[in-house]
């Protein structure tokens, strides 16, 4: 059987590199990345990249993909400015789907924020806001053709090997992994829906087989596993499957971010109606981490 094209924006991102890995079996993926030639989790050669500077309309022409899933993301955290932001939170993903429905791509998914039901956390207010103008172009855009399927997943906490080493799951498994003497925390009485990695590409993978089952253009719908954890549950697991007995977690040390969101916990309706459900436990997912984190 000949594969058929798909899209994968972010492919060298945490998400995307782990997406490509799985999708690669079933699909002929080609990524678009910033710079092809400055990767840093996949390898050359690996799949068809294309960057996100060339002409969009002439890489729709040359490969007129199935679908998309767009991954890519800037959180404004490296100064960036508010234009290169919105062009890569708002604009991208807005002119893509413009493109996918002119080239008759049958799915469009893309990744949100949980964050976005916030009041959002002031070092991140811009990307919070960039996120939500980022759904109500797509539904505006859905909406007018229904030669495309929209799926707007609101995404959880995702963890998993390969993150940012500036990402809060990454920081904690290399103290844990070096035995820290002791990290400063929040009480850590916040609740979050952590899910790992591969129930997301798991769910990505389900949404882009089952998208034609959708009624509606445009379809947002939350991608976690329903159940939430305390920070502090999940750092004391975390400790407890690296088998750590020296590193101390010392709980309100430091102050909760001004607007901190306490609980934050998906409802995934559209997966389970699809027969969706994890396969990792909190556990599971902690020790493959640990297994795969240099």
């Amino acid at each position: 059987m000949v594969k058929q094209p798909l899209f994968i924006t972010g492919a060298d991102g945490f998400l995307g590199h782990h997406l490509v890995k799985q999708l690669a079996k079933t699909y002929t993926i080609i990524g678009l990345v910033r710079n092809p030639k400055n990767l840093k989790r996949l390898k050359d050669g690996q799949i068809t990249l294309c960057s996100t500077n060339e002409p969009l309309d002439e890489v729709f022409e040359r490969y007129r993909p199935i679908g998309i899933v767009h991954t890519a993301t800037k959180y404004g955290r490296a100064d960036e400015s508010v234009a290169n932001l919105l062009g890569v939170n708002v604009d991208l993903p807005a002119r893509l789907l413009e493109l996918s429905q002119i080239y008759k791509s049958k799915v469009f998914i893309n990744i949100g924020s949980f964050i976005t039901q916030g009041k959002g956390y002031n070092y991140l207010q811009d990307y919070a806001l960039s996120k939500k103008q980022c759904s109500q172009w797509l539904q505006l855009i859905a909406n007018k053709s229904n030669t495309c399927k929209v799926i707007d997943f609101t995404m959880h906490h995702p963890f998993g090997p390969g993150d940012s080493d500036t990402k809060f799951v990454s920081q904690m498994v290399k103290n844990i992994i070096g035995k820290a003497p002791f990290i400063d925390l929040t009480p850590g009485e916040q609740k979050r829906d952590f899910i790992y990695v591969a129930d997301v590409v798991a769910a990505i993978e389900l949404a882009l087989n089952r998208s034609a089952d959708l009624q509606k253009p445009y379809t947002r719908t939350d991608l976690g596993t329903g159940s939430s954890y305390t920070l502090r549950y999940f750092l004391e697991t975390l400790k407890a499957v690296a088998k750590n007995t020296e590193t101390e977690l010392r709980f309100g040390k430091l102050s909760y971010r001004e607007n901190e969101i306490m609980e934050a916990k998906a409802v995934p309706d559209l997966l389970e109606s699809w027969g969706w459900k994890p396969n990792y436990t909190l556990n599971q997912g902690l020790l493959l981490t640990l297994d795969q984190t240099i």
